[in-house]
């Protein structure tokens, strides 16, 4: 069964922020953004902003946490980083 893009793109930050540790207040928090529209990415039932999922990637990224999307299959994934 192959998800919706925007099913999967919402299940990868929601397995980012579980990974990072975070409620989605504090992800929201720490993107900049309202807890709404973190429960809104994750639920994918709409498009996001570029910008929007910028913030929510970038500020998962601080955390150690990486969301990626490959650019020719579209395939979202989500994984940790230790430096």
């Amino acid at each position: 069964m192959q998800l919706h893009p925007l099913v999967a793109q919402g299940r990868v930050v929601a397995a980012g922020r579980i990974l990072a540790g975070l409620d989605q207040e504090q992800l929201a928090a720490k993107a900049g953004l309202s807890s709404s529209t973190v429960s809104n990415i994750e639920q994918g039932h709409r498009p996001v902003r570029a910008q929007t999922y910028r913030a929510v990637v970038q500020a998962l990224d601080r955390l150690g946490v990486d969301v990626t999307q490959n650019g020719r299959t579209g395939y979202h994934s989500v994984g940790t980083s230790y430096t």
